[in-house]
């Protein structure tokens, strides 16, 4: 075990044999920290905080700080790390409100610069939130699910598993998995294939992720007609996964982004650009849409 002077380290802590403490950090009573993890330096572990084997804190982060509420009851829940994971500069982890429960991290996580992750939540496997990511109190986040720079998710609100959420998205209601949103309208704006393929699926589960899209988004169904259909049609395998997602929750679901049909100029053979030029009047006619 390796630690450094200038760090405050409770001897009540729980700390692994080849544990790391940098400079100036600072780890309380209660806390547990796996095998092969490493706080870099000025990193704060609370009391309450369980970290996994090799996982990373750097420079400033906080994990287990106390709940952003504004009656938090005397006796806190804890905060639950996984193992393998990097939490980068200036991240903040808060502990679950209440005893008994926990705010939770997987495994192989990435938590970039100044990324939150708010009171009750629980945070996958394999995910990444990038710089500024912000999750409110008790937001689910699923398996690799990958949010962009400066987005926030609003409170109880779901981000489904290998779902990519745009940076500076304004998450207000569930996000399902497997889709890619756009961060200037925060709507759906097709399937993440690059988060797909990334993750080894194969081309038949693709499709059929496609065909179940397709259900949802383009057949004009209510929303129960569309959760019998997809049972009907894809009542197992990866597909099968959308209407699950679909009964559960109470925010509703983020809707799809379509393009309004668009102007487009015909493009004329050279004799018909030589005619018009011929008789200017010609010029004058309104350029017809395309349909």
């Amino acid at each position: 075990m390796k630690i450094h002077p200038s760090a405050v380290v409770s001897p009540a802590a729980h700390l692994a044999d080849d544990v790391e403490i940098g400079p100036f950090c600072i780890v309380d009573s209660n806390v547990q920290i796996g095998a092969g993890s490493r706080l870099v330096a000025h990193a704060t572990v609370r009391s309450g905080t369980i970290v996994g084997e090799a996982t990373t804190i750097y420079e400033g982060a906080i994990v287990g700080g106390f709940p952003q509420h504004t009656s938090p009851p005397e006796e806190m829940g804890g905060l639950v790390i996984g193992a393998r994971n990097t939490i980068r500069e200036h991240v903040t982890l808060h502990r679950a409100l209440h005893r008994g429960q926990n705010t939770t991290i997987g495994d192989d996580c990435l938590l970039m610069v100044g990324a939150h992750v708010a009171h009750d939540c629980h945070v996958g496997n394999h995910v990444i939130l990038t710089n500024g990511a912000m999750l409110g109190g008790h937001v689910e986040v699923g398996n690799r699910a990958c949010l962009g720079g400066n987005s926030a998710v609003h409170q109880f609100c779901r981000v489904g598993r290998l779902s990519m959420v745009g940076g500076c998205t304004k998450v207000v209601q569930d996000v399902p998995p497997f889709v890619l949103t756009d961060g200037a309208t925060a709507l759906i704006v097709g399937l993440n294939k690059v988060g797909l393929r990334r993750a080894d699926f194969s081309r038949d589960e693709i499709l059929s992720l496609k065909d179940a899209y397709r259900l949802i988004y383009r057949e004009g169904l209510t929303f129960r007609e569309t959760i019998a259909a997809l049972r009907q049609r894809f009542p197992t395998g990866i597909a099968a996964e959308f209407a699950d997602f679909f009964q559960g929750g109470n925010r509703g679901f983020t809707q799809e982004r379509r393009s309004p049909p668009r102007a487009a100029l015909r493009i004329h053979a050279i004799d018909e650009v030589a005619d018009e030029v011929a008789e200017p009047a010609e010029a004058s006619r309104p350029l017809s849409n395309a349909a």
